[in-house]
């Protein structure tokens, strides 16, 4: 399908989803996460062996773009909940795809684009790869499930330790902690994923599909219901005057 924001190739069972905007570091607005959501749908109903999401020009995604945040301030809530919601179910077409997804993370890996890389299979990170969560130095929420699905990944400490501090890691810090699967070096990164893709392809989908599953099982029971109340959490967060403020002078730089 055609998108402003999303670039997809396609060939021999394969698909590799781009994220295209370069300029805002690949930062995702509501329309981006609809352009996947739609493009996640588009590969399910295709015969896909593997995925990949990426990001273009040497950046997976600086997060979530904040230009329209200052408008829940004046936006009716229910609005809000229901447009964060589109953006959870993009993740959830991701999760729930038969095809293993690959996220390949270079660059910058923040907010939003941590928790996108979470809802992926597997996460093959280049050594340029630097990650962070700034939510709580601009006095937001998380809103994607990543306050829900970090501690099942780096174990509860470390999950707060990068949530409350905000500092960021490089990529050998971030496999060493279980953030990442792999580590490459820069100059093999692409030839790392593509065999990747070729090892994953091989194998039959629909074993690879129930495999998912089995792993996708194991989580806590509430983890969904967590995911809905982050959503409250997010709209509750902006109405502070400090969070406002704070955004704006994020805006402003």
């Amino acid at each position: 399908m055609p998108s402003d924001t999303i670039r997809v190739e396609k060939g021999s069972g394969r698909a590799t989803v781009t994220i295209d905007r370069p300029a805002k570091r690949n930062a995702m607005t509501a329309g981006t996460f609809a352009d996947l959501r739609a493009t996640i749908e588009d590969v399910d109903r295709e015969s896909t062996d593997v995925l990949t999401i990426r990001g273009s020009e040497g950046d997976f995604s600086a997060g979530v773009d904040m230009s329209s945040v200052p408008e829940w301030a004046e936006a009716d809530p229910l609005e809000v909940r229901d447009g964060l919601e589109e953006v959870q179910a993009a993740l959830d077409a991701i999760e729930s795809l038969d095809a293993p997804v690959i996220a390949a993370v270079e660059g910058f890996v923040l907010g939003g684009g941590v928790e996108l890389a979470l809802a992926c299979d597997l996460r093959i990170a280049s050594s340029t790869a630097e990650f962070g969560f700034p939510e709580a130095s601009l006095g937001l929420a998380m809103d994607l499930g990543g306050g829900q699905k970090l501690p099942g990944f780096v174990g509860e400490g470390r999950a707060k330790y990068l949530l409350l501090t905000g500092k960021r890691i490089d990529a050998e810090r971030a496999r060493e902690i279980g953030l990442v699967e792999e580590r490459v070096p820069e100059e093999e990164f692409d030839d790392r994923i593509e065999a990747l893709e070729g090892r994953v392809a091989s194998q039959p989908t629909y074993a690879l599909a129930l495999a998912k599953r089995q792993v996708q099982a194991a989580r806590p029971a509430h983890l969904d219901r967590e995911m809905g109340t982050a959503i409250y959490h997010a709209i509750a967060a902006y109405q502070e005057e400090e969070t406002q403020q704070r955004v704006e002078d994020f805006l402003d730089r």
